[in-house]
């Protein structure tokens, strides 16, 4: 039997045991579930002016720290999560990268909802057409999510007042230490989520202005900048005073945050106009953000996120609702051009819902003006097919032909040399692209002397 002194002995070492670090984290651990259906992360895009005809592509993300999975490294727990994305060109990678993420707590109870983690990574690319393919995994737990959307980048103008895109930011201050947030003088964590509201009453957002003055006359003028605010119907529900500013070189940077507690939930669009007061030039750039309040909506976050989304999308689905099936397969018929292989392989499958329902997604990944009421560049490809098919029909639709697939991929040509039919060549055309690749020519030659005549 043992005696009463061995017995304490024995429990104290048990206490000590069981209430040891790393006792405590493989306890904790045990505790903690993680739902695949809740993994999940948000993304955003933005366009900066680079050198040499680049543009700098800066892709924000973020994801809810207690959707990652924490595991016991050197009496510390330790997430690792990895972003991987991918540019993709008319089937073809073009580029990859991967950035690493870590986050370490010393213990779960420090792991409180609505912690976020963020992460940025860029990419200098060149005009043109791309998809971006973005892929979040846990290392910890093995979930994974990926995303994709479509991105066009269109040169930054040499010599007219510009903006870059605006970044909304979750925080931003004035700051010398150099980190992978920060950009000329200020440390930006950004909000790719786009959501405002209890725990982020401040909007904050950062930009760029460009061609302030044209190289080689540099001026001391003023410019100005003014804020607006507008409703998810495009009305203005508050203006703030425009701001006059000193000309600090060609180029400056804006940032600034405004108090959205007053807000009721719902989508917002964030409007930045500048005006050279100089010459007279303006530019403006929109960026399209969200507030919500549980006291607002008695929902969850994912159900509010869901109406919103349906909101936005109302308008695309009444479209295709009553369309036939022959025009819905005329429509992506049409658009295979800027379709990938895998989507023309789940098109085929669908039924008539499933083609309505595939076509509004199409459409939406593609959306490059989300804080519009329109989907613009659904609008705009489609008159370039009404224009194939009114100017290049013949004996197929013009949208098949030659000029209405270079048409429809690559845009408008910048010049167009007409040659008629003469004694030394066959009738042809010329269509010049003077910002693509560094310049690129088609020639379309009409070998019956029926077209181009």
């Amino acid at each position: 039997m043992f005696s009463k002194q061995l017995f304490i002995s024995f429990f104290i070492l048990f206490l000590i045991l069981i209430l040891s670090p790393q006792s405590m984290v493989s306890q904790t651990q045990q505790t903690m579930t993680i739902s695949p259906e809740r993994f999940d992360f948000g993304f955003d895009i933005c366009r900066f002016r680079a050198q040499h005809d680049f543009t700098l592509l800066e892709l924000y993300y973020s994801i809810f720290r207690d959707c990652l999975k924490f595991v016991p490294e050197e009496g510390r727990l330790k997430a690792t999560f990895i972003l991987k994305a991918e540019i993709w060109q008319n089937d073809s990678l073009l580029t990859t990268d991967q950035w690493t993420n870590l986050s370490y707590v010393d213990s779960l109870n420090q792991i409180t909802p609505g912690q976020k983690l963020f992460g940025l990574g860029y990419f200098a690319v060149k005009p043109g057409n791309y998809l971006l393919k973005v892929n979040l995994s846990d290392i910890n737990s093995g979930y994974e999510r990926s995303k994709e959307q479509t991105v066009i980048i269109e040169p930054f103008s040499t010599d007219t007042l510009t903006i870059s895109d605006i970044e909304l930011a979750a925080q931003i201050k004035y700051t010398t230490e150099k980190s992978r947030f920060y950009k000329n003088g200020y440390m930006v964590i950004p909000n790719p989520d786009h959501f405002y509201g209890t725990g982020m009453p401040m909007l904050m957002f950062y930009s760029e202005i460009y061609n302030l003055y044209k190289e080689g006359k540099a001026d001391t003028g003023s410019y100005s900048v003014q804020y607006r605010i507008l409703d998810g119907d495009g009305q203005t529900v508050r203006e703030f005073p425009a701001k006059i500013r000193r000309k600090p070189g060609e180029s400056a940077v804006e940032t600034s945050g405004m108090n959205i507690i007053s807000f009721r939930s719902g989508t917002y669009f964030l409007e930045l106009n500048v005006d050279n007061l100089v010459n007279g030039e303006s530019a403006s750039r929109k960026k399209k953000f969200f507030i919500y309040r549980e006291g607002d909506l008695a929902v969850s976050d994912s159900i509010a996120q869901k109406l919103t989304e349906e909101k936005l999308q109302s308008t695309m689905k009444r479209i295709y609702e009553n369309m036939p099936a022959k025009n819905l397969d005329e429509e992506f018929d049409a658009a295979t051009y800027i379709a990938t292989t895998e989507e023309k392989n789940i098109f085929k499958t669908l039924d008539v819902q499933g083609k309505q329902a595939f076509l509004v997604e199409f459409w939406r990944k593609r959306d490059t003006t989300p804080e519009t009421p329109q989907n613009e560049f659904r609008d705009d490809y489609l008159k370039l097919v009404n224009t194939a098919n009114k100017e290049f029909s013949g004996f197929k639709k013009g949208y098949k032909s030659d000029r209405g697939r270079v048409l429809l991929i690559y845009g408008v040509p910048d010049e167009i040399d007409r040659v008629p039919l003469n004694m030394e060549t066959k009738a042809h055309h010329i269509w010049k692209y003077f910002a693509i690749e560094g310049g690129i020519i088609f020639i379309f030659v009409d070998n019956h002397n029926y077209y181009y005549c």
